[in-house]
């Protein structure tokens, strides 16, 4: 089943939404909004065959991104919706955010927002913006090319590892009677 067709306003409608319920968060800024948007994306096209935006997400250096997240960002600005600016946080210059009006509560159907909720509280409650970074740096993103589009089933990609031990032995001997060695 092909995804569904980028869908700016739904990706808009995410942002918005994200920094909605996680703004005020303390440790809440870009890598997390990011991260958070990817998430429900990414599973929700694994689960359902479609995505909840559409969106094209880059390879970038924290892990993917969507591609027009700034100027969305910007449009949420100057749209009066949400406030952005810089702040130092542990040494380093970080984008803090906060929803200046409620989003729109139907942009997404109840399963979708049950997916975004999801992700909302598992990425800023139980992660770092490492944590979170590392956390989608996984096969998928770490075979990509800087700036490369990655396709949402690329989360599905795992390095396999050598067997060892008991399944070594296996193999060998399954290869031998397949007279494969």
């Amino acid at each position: 089943m092909p995804d569904r067709a980028y869908d700016r306003n739904r990706l808009k409608a995410l942002v918005h939404y994200v920094i909605w319920k996680a703004g005020a968060h303390p440790d809440f800024g870009a890598t997390k909004l990011n991260k958070i948007a990817w998430f429900s994306d990414a599973k929700s096209y694994v689960l359902t065959g479609q995505s909840i935006t559409g969106a094209p997400y880059t390879r970038q250096e924290h892990g993917p991104v969507p591609r027009d997240i700034m100027p969305i960002r910007d449009q949420l600005v100057s749209d009066g919706a949400i406030k952005q600016w810089k702040d130092r946080k542990y040494s380093k210059p970080v984008w803090c955010f906060r929803s200046l009006q409620t989003p729109d509560q139907n942009a997404f159907s109840s399963n979708e927002r049950k997916t975004i909720d999801y992700w909302i509280d598992t990425i800023v409650k139980e992660h770092t913006a490492e944590s979170a970074s590392e956390l989608s740096h996984d096969y998928g993103w770490e075979i990509a090319k800087m700036g490369e589009t990655l396709p949402f089933y690329s989360v599905l990609a795992e390095r396999v590892r050598a067997p060892v031990g008991e399944e070594l032995e296996w193999a060998k001997k399954t290869a031998r009677e397949m007279g494969l060695i």
